[in-house]
């Protein structure tokens, strides 16, 4: 394979480097020291470093690379709305943690300890996000299917998992005499909120959903086109995130209330797809493709870190598109 110059920064680890030096800065643009944003950029950090260890782990390329942290790291800073926001950081580090268990089980249907583990981290999100449990009917179906590693005992640490975290909390309400927040917690699960038009998707939330949408659909045709060069073990681990971001996408445009929430989630399931598309496809086109990809990133990045210029953003892309 001839190799251009996008290959060649996709294999380097100065791109990982540049990535984080690049994505800190937004960071510091978004409010970093002004506003205090060290425990929501802590947990952006933690979640960075678990994508270097997933991928480096389970081998989502077949060439030695750090692309799918930088993609994330840098699709990320196309987000900074949603820096401020502490739910959107622990919810983000805990996808990547029960992605990570779960994926290890691979065709281990008696590996109960990363299963169990994998809904702990999902019962914990659930208490920052109730609406997660939405996600886990379909994470069986997927670890059956994909993984091959659903039994009676993984699905049963899979409940024991999932309500571990309440069994922890829930005895310190019954001493408070406090019997009323656990039914107010688990109450929007049954309650389906018709989207207003506050929930409405801004412009510029919608340019990124749609940039993120064609680096995926790009990856995933590339992917399954050239499935046959890759090992089975990786073309199930893509099938089930492929799943997930499809999922996750449909909830976010059924339910654009949660889109600051779960546009991470999105990403870190939709990046090792740009990361594979980048790294391992050496034509011209795709080496015209990756600059102007990058040079957008950097563009919507600059924009979302400055109110003024989201707010100038969304009323331009209004006017072009009410013509």
């Amino acid at each position: 394979m001839e190799k251009r110059l996008h290959n060649h920064i996709s294999e380097s680890i100065l791109t990982l480097y540049s990535s984080a030096i690049y994505c800190f800065i937004t960071w510091i643009a978004a409010g970093l020291f002004t506003h205090n944003l060290w425990l929501q950029m802590a947990l952006m950090a933690a979640t960075c470093y678990l994508m270097v260890e997933m991928s480096k782990h389970l081998i989502f390329l077949r060439l030695r690379s750090w692309m799918v942290t930088s993609a994330f790291m840098m699709l990320s800073s196309c987000c900074a709305f949603n820096y401020d926001s502490t739910s959107a950081g622990i919810i983000g580090i805990s996808a990547v943690a029960t992605l990570f268990l779960l994926l290890s089980t691979y065709q281990n249907p008696q590996d109960v300890g990363h299963s169990y583990y994998a809904y702990v981290v999902l019962g914990i999100t659930s208490l920052f996000f109730i609406k997660a449990l939405y996600f886990i009917p379909l994470m069986w179906l997927l670890t059956l299917l994909m993984l091959q590693s659903l039994s009676f005992h993984t699905w049963l640490a899979s409940i024991l998992g999932t309500i571990t975290p309440y069994w922890l909390i829930g005895p310190w309400y019954i001493y408070k005499q406090d019997y009323d927040i656990l039914s107010t917690h688990f109450e929007p699960l049954f309650n389906w909120h018709t989207p207003t038009a506050d929930d409405v998707l801004t412009p510029i939330r919608i340019v990124i959903f749609v940039i993120i949408g064609i680096l995926f659909i790009l990856g995933a045709i590339n992917f399954w086109s050239k499935s046959y060069e890759e090992r089975i073990r990786t073309r199930q681990y893509y099938g089930f995130l492929q799943w997930m971001v499809l999922a996750l996408s449909i909830f976010v445009l059924l339910q654009p209330q949660y889109y600051d929430t779960l546009i991470r989630v999105i990403i870190i399931c939709a990046c090792p797809f740009a990361a594979h598309f980048f790294t391992l496809n050496s034509s011209k086109i795709t080496n015209y493709l990756f600059f102007i990809t990058l040079a957008i990133i950097m563009i919507l990045s600059v924009i979302s870190t400055n109110e003024s210029l989201t707010d100038i953003a969304n009323h331009t892309l209004l006017e072009i598109w009410n013509g």
